[in-house]
């Protein structure tokens, strides 16, 4: 700890408010690598970010020469400023924020990814049609039309087919729509879509655009349009100068640790005052400190030492260190701008820390409050809130901000709309009831007690007995054991049955036998504590016969040899193909017949019955299998819900798939953390009076008796469709009132519980569900009733074919009558009293007719309006659509929970009183318990609450569904809203913003005031106070530092709205960092959100190494420009059962079939990565072997349940700074069920958990075998006969790349090509290497991967280089190269490499050199060969990364790739592992990831080798010297060739300057100043870092920064 503080003085010895002197400012700005679009259609286009819905109605208007004249002679600032009044004037922005939102969203340019989009789209499509020469066209069906008297003749004929081909006369395909397209009208309004398609190509300031465009709305803009009128975007005919500077990231300057003097020599003799003179020069543009003042205000420590003094390890104390905190939490306590100055001083922080903590004393309030909030939340961790929302932090950005915002302003909205004022709203949301609710149905959630006491026993049959069995015995007998700290993934070893599995399986499938031979005898001989139990299912002959000879087993000879007899029987020896889906009755025979003659030689005089005669069965046999089938019709765990059985965990039911192990172990978490609650609470104790705790679980009062698979669906809670009910009637203007429903008598006493009725009700199964429905009313019923209509097929209102049925709900609906009706009379009216289905036609006749005109007052069926059916049907078939509901499909909808599809005469009466029993347990009775605490007096009317309950369950139920496009991947647990922050101590910590009783959005934070989370989202709450109706409310949470907390200065370029110029021009957004020390060395480093890939363009000096005090003359400021030069498009791909394709290559191709991006599947999630601009792609799986195996089903361009391929084709759209994610589903071609791409390494048994290793073994029996297959690579273009990756980043190590590279074009004849990986390229060597490749003839390509989100990812930017020398190797490259050496870039080649590319690795798939071992000087520090190294290696070599070749096809194959992510993923857990993680990771893992270990020839360097075989080196590695800590330039001047190599480059360089070709300052060098890279200051050396992994004494030399 201490060692920091010294390298954190002698880097910085300005660490002092005092005498800070201005500097030169660091600017930094990011900009879009396209060219900005007109600034009116990026309006447009944002403005329909935040109300799609208004889109043509806005266009309309912004185009209506009498609303906004001449907009293309205007300024920008003139547009911005007429645009978004125009908006605002016509009722487009009426939402609450809107502006604000549309503002913001202008400032980051949102909207521009969408409309190059469409620009690259036309480009590919489009670019060469003759409509591009009109300004604007219609594209109707392949003919261009420019003008309306054409449009008119073409698209005017009323017509209700789509065009016929005029050649062959056949009807014209629907043109393809894209997932962005603008459409009129709204499909999502309509019910069927026009039959005829105008697509409009359009320049908003084209002469044609606004005959064409007014031609259209009025041919769609009517009842019912024949035509639809699709609006897409055309480029610019003259392109814009610029691209547009985006706001919405971070940049930080982190202090550099300069453990070797890694400074490029070339700026030694620059103007080291050069700052300070000019900085002078501005002195007039002051800027006031807002921290300055507040530490003065404290009294000086007189016995501190003076402000010119750093901080150092003697006077930093922990305790001192640890206060650093509560004293940056005083200083804001005390600010009249707490946010303000928390923003300031979190980004400022190392030009501070001296002062704070010298002079600045915590008072005892602020730290009495600090402690007692530390006893309530844990220090230092960082939260934020959004309506009592935790935000996931990948959420945590401005664009996921945003989207929060609109999505919780609808969920407001919808409860506001119900009556309740906003702030009950919020109080609702976040209501302690409806959080424990949520928190305890996760573990409690459709529980069934799988006992088979109601079955008066004698059903299952339990394998072991943790409170019985002997081999338990010693075990702990204590609950309280739970609460004893345990290993992640291992449960407790208590004397208790806790965990109880009963399986319900059919034991003449093979399956269900190698599964009770394989996972369930592995975990009982594991003495694992799950408790198995086995109920073998009798549906068929084959199980019957198989259930009688297992009781007879049990019964005579003990569960141990029944085991015996059953894993004799299974065919889990057996590879799959050899297996058989039936049991082999023959081997049964053998089997019993073995096993009766071992019983016969021990007890030779009892008697043994023949098989055949167990088959038969006895009449115990028959009561036996009577209980059988009763007890799984109450638990629904029939073969036809799932063919291959059924599992309960205490009472949870599972289908027993390969996905049953997977789920087991998530719900062994589940339960065990609720009964580590219960015990640690007091709620369950040890009981000697206790029978068993293996029926605890069944025992609770939720638990149910009987398990409906509708109700309760096999896949539980996240397979529940639960729907925003005001937000979806809203939409669909589905008219409801109190008076719209069917209430139970009028006795019943409250009503909670709003239940839909969805079907056709022209049928008579829809009839016989509604008779159901109805007769469920009973006085003690808390639901009413309504009916939704849902026709398989649309029928026009004819009065001769009138259904009653319809006709009649249509009537009492519309005309609100249903709620006079008494559910008797009704059942008469629809002559369902007594009925039995009509026995004709599907006219339903109404037997009672005097029911039926009492009803409807008297109208009878023939005078009921049409009007009324027809708007009836049109809403009620759009709020079937919303709800997914298939026309023709029956459901049932209550309080939002979609229950269906339901099966005719499948949903009985009782079902509709346990399904109103289950939602009023779980999800309506907590919010009846808010409301009654939040808003009393909403209760007083009963039909007024009753809507508002069962509106607002639906609200709140619906907000903790999980996101459509993750449900499927990731098991994440509910995540109850809460104020649980309102319980911290508040005074002197906490600030706020706005107004609590009116906000519309409540955003509370915890927050570490340093740390690297509050720079960032101190600048975002900033930013989001920008929108009005927002409260926000900071708790400060400082940690207990070890460490000084920050070491860098950060800022956040994100700007509420833009700005302009005095010319009207807009202000391009920087990220400005000033007054900050001149004397340490910088790196910069981009804090982009996830989807970016950016690097830098333009840049004069080594970002990597900024000296503010080094600046050329003539220079006042470091500026830097990135360019955005990809967007990240992620996916995981599965097949079917949810499977991995592992090794799948996949590619994007362009509209016209030329790939863009390929890369390959691996096994973590199924994840894969492409990088690309805005546009339109199509998903392929790529030519090979992959596509030999699998077919693309899904692109999963949509989420999760995209549709298929023929449904909607496999284009993949990006439109989003914030990227993409997809889904795609593969299936197997036939034939192909057994191939796979990759072959199958064996794995480890010790490398694998409890419940990995068991899962994999399980899923083996429930899929086929995996056959070792080649992989073929298929060449899309010739490769170079060498190809070296390299990764170089900062100036130095540019130059030694440039050296690298000469030296080894000087030895070989072959063709070369460099793949740099461009993350940490400067823009000077960008500028420069196009040049170099030309004048020596080498091919180059730039490299990338965005860093894995679901991988741990790295925060130092050396330990990044060395992640990307080794992690992504399988992804970083084209998956036609077959061959790759990693050269380090301080390397000089002396042998041809070709020899390299040439040599036989012997199947591994990469080959390292060994460290060196013969420089007997370096002894002391050979850390592999002392303490774990020593034994782990067990006299294997360990080998250094500074040169590697990988055989790329066959490290695919092996799926290494994958392996080595894994193991860096758990062993990067620890913080001291991997101490250098691109040599320490591939050493681990030899046994899994073979190493070719190359000829000590092929790498030689002074640190590890003798200088006696120097001469035969084929390379040479500037490898650091722990003991003499030599300058690498110095170093370097000792190789011969190196000072040629050298010059020759520089003199190289200055040419190409002298030409004006580079305009970097790298074209200064000369090696005649190499020399003062050694005279380091000694004080700079960091000191020899230990070897992590090694128990000794011994050090380990600092590794290269590359």
């Amino acid at each position: 700890m201490k060692r920091v503080f010294t390298l954190l003085g002698a880097a910085i010895p300005v660490l002092q408010v005092v005498g800070s002197a201005s500097s030169p400012p660091v600017k930094v700005g990011l900009r879009s690598s396209w060219p900005a679009p007109p600034f009116l259609a990026e309006i447009l286009e944002t403005v329909s970010l935040e109300n799609p819905d208004a889109f043509f109605t806005y266009l309309d208007r912004l185009t209506d020469p009498e609303v906004l004249q001449s907009p293309h002679g205007m300024k920008p600032e003139a547009i911005h400023q007429a645009a978004l009044q125009v908006a605002i004037d016509n009722g487009i922005l009426h939402e609450a924020g809107s502006l604000s939102i549309v503002e913001m969203n202008l400032a980051m340019h949102a909207a521009t990814p969408k409309l190059e989009a469409f620009y690259n789209y036309y480009a590919d499509n489009h670019n060469g049609s003759s409509g591009t020469q009109c300004g604007s066209w219609v594209d109707w069906y392949g003919e261009v039309v420019c003008d309306v008297e054409t449009l008119v003749q073409l698209a005017g004929v009323e017509a209700i087919d789509p065009p016929r081909d005029p050649k062959t006369d056949a009807f014209q395909p629907k043109p393809k729509i894209l997932t962005f397209d603008h459409i009129f009208p709204p499909p999502d309004i309509i019910l069927e879509r026009p039959p005829r398609t105008a697509i409009f190509y359009a320049s908003l300031t084209s002469a044609n655009f606004r005959e064409l465009h007014t031609y259209l709305m009025k041919l769609t803009n009517r009842l019912d349009p024949h035509v639809e009128y699709v609006f897409r975007h055309i480029p610019p005919t003259t392109q814009s100068e610029g691209s547009n500077y985006l706001s919405g990231y971070g940049v930080s300057l982190d202090l550099k640790k300069m453990d070797y003097l890694a400074l490029d020599d070339r700026n030694t003799n620059s103007a080291a005052n050069n700052a300070e003179s000019k900085s002078d020069s501005n002195s007039e543009d002051k800027r006031v400190d807002p921290i300055l003042p507040l530490i003065l205000s404290h009294p000086e420590n007189l016995t501190a030492p003076g402000p010119d003094v750093p901080l150092s390890e003697e006077e930093l104390e922990e305790e001192e260190l640890d206060g650093l905190g509560g004293k940056a939490a005083q200083i804001i306590a005390e600010s009249s701008d707490p946010l303000d100055v928390l923003t300031h001083l979190s980004q400022n922080f190392p030009k501070y820390a001296t002062s704070l903590a010298r002079r600045v004393v915590m008072n005892e309030s602020i730290a009495e409050e600090l402690h007692n909030n530390s006893l309530k939340a844990q220090r230092g961790i960082n939260v934020l809130w959004f309506n009592g929302l935790q935000v996931e932090p990948k959420d945590i950005n401005p664009f996921g901000l945003l989207r929060t915002v609109k999505k919780e302003r609808n969920v407001i909205q919808s409860l506001t709309s119900q009556g309740l004022e906003r702030s009950q709203a919020f109080q609702l949301l976040t209501h302690s009831a409806i959080a424990i609710a949520q928190k305890e149905s996760a573990a409690m959630e459709a529980l069934f007690d799988a006992s088979d006491r109601p079955e008066g026993g004698d059903v299952i049959v339990w394998w072991n007995d943790m409170e019985k069995d002997s081999r338990y015995a010693k075990w702990n007998p204590s609950l309280y054991a739970l609460l004893r700290p345990m290993y992640p993934g291992s449960l407790p070893s208590i004397k208790a049955n806790l965990f109880n599995i009963v399986l319900v399986l059919d034991l003449s499938q093979t399956t269900s036998l190698n599964f009770l031979a394989g996972g369930v005898t592995n975990i009982i001989n594991r003495d694992i504590p799950l408790r198995f139990g086995l109920v073998p299912i009798v549906e068929t002959e084959d199980g019957k016969k198989m259930a009688r000879l297992f009781y007879h087993l049990v019964k005579n000879y003990g569960r141990k040899k029944t085991l015996q007899f059953i894993n004799s029987i299974s065919q889990i020896r057996l590879p799959a193909q050899l297996q058989t889906a039936e049991l082999d009755w023959h081997t049964v025979r053998h089997t019993y017949d073995e096993l009766v003659a071992r019983e016969r030689e021990e007890n030779p005089e009892a008697a043994f019955p023949a098989l055949d005669s167990i088959f038969k069965g006895e009449e115990e046999d028959v009561a036996r299998l009577d209980k059988i089938n009763v007890y799984t019709e109450r638990l629904g765990s029939t073969l036809a819900s799932s063919e291959t059985g059924h599992a309960f965990f205490n009472g949870k039911h599972f289908d027993v798939n390969e996905n049953f192990m997977r789920q087991l172990q998530t719900e062994v978490a589940t339960q065990m953390a609720y009964l580590q609650e219960k015990v640690y609470s007091g709620s369950l104790a040890d009981d000697e009076e206790r029978e068993t705790m293996g029926n605890y679980f069944y025992d609770l009062p939720t638990t149910s008796k009987r398990r409906n698979k509708y109700i309760y669906p096999s896949t539980g809670s996240k397979s529940i469709h639960i729907a925003n009910l005001p937000e979806i009637f809203s939409k669909t203007r589905f008219r409801l009132s109190p008076s719209a429903y069917l209430y139970p008598p009028a006795e019943a006493e409250s009503i909670f519980e709003s239940l839909f009725v969805v079907a056709d009700f022209d049928t008579e199964d829809a009839l016989g569900l509604v008779k159901e429905a109805i007769s469920s009313l009973t006085v003690e019923s808390k639901t009413r009733i309504s009916f939704i209509h849902n026709p398989s097929i649309a029928k026009s209102p004819d009065n001769a074919s009138r259904s009653p049925a319809t006709w009649l709900f249509a009537h009492l609906h519309t005309r609100e009558l249903l709620a006079k009706a008494a559910p008797s009379s009704l059942l008469s009216a629809l002559g369902l009293d007594g009925f039995a289905g009509p026995t004709e036609g599907m006219q339903i006749p109404i037997k009672k007719y005097g029911a039926f005109e009492e009803l409807t007052g008297g109208v009878v069926l023939g005078d009921i309006m049409e009007e009324e059916y027809v708007d009836y049907v049109k809403t009620s078939r759009l709020v079937s659509r919303e709800l997914h509901i298939h026309p023709g499909q029956s459901a049932l909808v209550v309080n939002g929970r979609v229950v269906g599809p339901i099966a005719p005469n499948d949903f009985h009466i009782a079902d509709f009183k346990a399904l109103e029993d289950h939602e009023f347990r779980g999800r309506t009775e907590p919010i009846v318990k808010a409301l009654q605490d939040v808003a009393p007096l909403l209760a007083e009317d009963k039909y007024k609450f009753a809507n508002v309950v069962s509106m607002a369950s639906s609200v709140i139920a619906a907000t903790q569904q999980p996101d459509p496009s993750e449900a499927g991947l990731f098991d994440a647990p509910l995540r109850p809203r809460q104020r649980s922050y309102q319980l911290l101590d508040s005074e002197y910590t906490s600030f706020e913003y706005g107004d609590n009783s009116t906000a519309l959005h409540h955003v509370a934070a915890f927050l570490d005031p340093l740390s690297e989370t509050a720079q960032k989202w101190s600048s975002l709450l900033k930013w989001l106070s920008n929108i009005p109706d927002i409260f926000i409310e900071i708790h400060l949470n400082p940690g207990g530092y070890k460490d000084i907390p920050l070491k860098r200065f950060y800022r956040y370029n994100l700007i509420p709205q833009l700005t302009f110029d005095k010319e009207g021009h807009e202000v391009s957004a920087q990220a400005v960092f000033e007054d900050i020390p001149v004397d340490p060395i910088y790196t910069l480093a981009m804090d982009v959100p996830t989807a970016w890939l950016a690097r830098p363009r333009e840049a004069l000096y080594d970002l990597d190494n900024i000296q503010l005090g080094k600046l050329f003359p003539g220079d006042t400021a470091v500026e830097a420009v990135f360019d955005l030069d990809y967007i990240v498009i992620e996916g995981h791909a599965r097949e079917i059962a949810n499977q991995v394709p592992r090794g799948v290559q996949l590619q994007l191709a362009t509209g016209d079939g030329v790939p863009v991006d390929d890369t390959q599947v691996v096994a973590n999630l199924g994840y894969f990565q492409f990088k690309a601009k805005p546009g339109v792609f199509k998903l392929e799986i790529r030519e090979g072997r992959g596509r030999k195996i699998f077919k693309l089903d899904s692109a999963g361009n949509e989420g999760w349940d995209s549709p298929s391929v023929e449904e909607a084709g496999a284009e993949i759209t990006v439109t989003s700074f914030e990227g993409l994610t997809l889904y795609p589903r593969l299936s197997r071609n036939p034939g192909m069920e057994l191939a796979e791409v990759l072959e199958e390494e064996e794995k480890e048994e010790e490398s694998k958990g409890i419940f990995e290793d068991l899962s994999s073994r399980v899923m083996s029996i429930f899929k086929s075998s995996k056959k070792e297959l080649s992989t073929e690579v298929v060449t899309v273009k010739p490769q170079a006969d060498i190809n070296i990756f390299t990764v170089a980043s900062g100036l130095l190590y540019e130059r030694f790349v440039g050296i690298m590279i000469l030296s080894v074009l000087r030895n070989t004849n072959s063709t070369v090509k460099f793949w740099f990986i461009e993350n940490f390229l400067s823009p000077s060597f960008l500028e420069f290497i196009p040049h170099m490749a030309e004048k020596y003839n080498f091919q180059y390509e730039l490299v990338t991967y965005k860093w894995p989100s679901w991988l741990r990812a790295q925060t130092e930017k050396q330990r990044i280089i060395w992640a990307y020398k080794i992690l992504f190797l399988d992804v970083l490259f084209p998956m036609d190269l077959k061959k790759v050496i990693f050269v380090d870039a301080d390397q000089i080649v002396r042998a041809d490499l070709k020899e390299l590319v040439d040599l036989d690795l012997h199947g591994a798939p990469y080959g390292y050199t060994p460290m060196g071992d013969d420089n007997t000087d370096m002894e002391g520090f050979r850390f592999w060969k002392t303490g774990y190294w020593k034994e782990f290696l067990q006299g294997k070599p360990y080998h250094i990364s500074a040169l590697y070749v990988i055989d790329l096809v066959r490290f695919r194959q092996l799926a290494a790739g994958d392996i080595l992510r894994g193991s860096y993923h758990q062993l990067s857990a620890d913080p001291n592992s991997l101490a250098n993680l691109d040599q320490d990771l591939p050493n681990n893992l030899q046994a899994q990831v073979p190493i070719y270990s190359l000829s000590e020839d092929w790498l030689w360097c002074e640190t590890w080798c003798s200088k006696d075989r120097l001469h035969r080196a084929k390379t040479i590695d500037l490898c650091q010297n722990p003991l003499t800590k030599e300058p690498k330039l110095a170093r370097a001047r000792q190789i011969p060739e190196w000072d040629e190599y050298d010059t020759e480059i520089a003199r190289f360089t200055r040419d190409l300057a002298k030409a004006g070709k580079v305009h970097s300052r790298i074209a200064t060098a000369d090696a005649s100043v190499l020399a003062g890279g050694g005279a380091a200051d000694k004080k700079q050396d960091a000191e020899v870092v230990e070897e992590t992994q090694d128990d000794s004494q011994t050090e380990e030399p600092t590794r290269d920064e590359l």
